[in-house]
């Protein structure tokens, strides 16, 4: 019994670490995104392409960060090609987010309020589907 309740203690807080490792690979992407972001929309550009060129910026550094730091998994093909997959849904989601609050709200106000439930959306997507841990 002792053994079981080690392991499942064990298991929460590598979940937990894992969750905290991710927030700090999204807290470096989103820094970065918004950074662009904000200077995209400072050159005149629209929120909702502004919002897409910024947000792709992060993709490879999250992907190669998540992999080697968060997921400790190996690099493959097929891994790479679902990590792109579901953080190109994110995209839509943090893009149709932006262009709709933009219209309400001052941009980077908008973007950053879509930070959550894109934050949400990649964590879901990475743990259970591409690295599945």
């Amino acid at each position: 019994m002792r053994s079981l309740l080690a392991r499942y203690a064990f298991g929460r807080q590598e979940s937990v670490d894992r969750l905290l490792r991710f927030a700090t690979v999204g807290s470096i992407t989103t820094t970065l995104d918004f950074v662009l972001f904000t200077g995209f929309v400072a050159i005149v550009a629209a929120p909702g392409p502004a919002n897409i060129l910024s947000y792709s910026c992060g993709i490879l550094v999250s992907y190669v960060l998540n992999r080697s730091w968060t997921f400790r998994a190996r690099h493959s093909h097929l891994q790479a090609l679902k990590f792109v997959l579901g953080t190109l849904t994110g995209l839509v989601i943090s893009t149709c987010l932006v262009a709709l609050l933009a219209r309400w709200l001052p941009a980077p106000l908008a973007k950053i309020l879509s930070v959550p439930p894109v934050f949400a959306w990649n964590y879901l997507v990475a743990r259970l589907w591409v690295f599945r841990t």
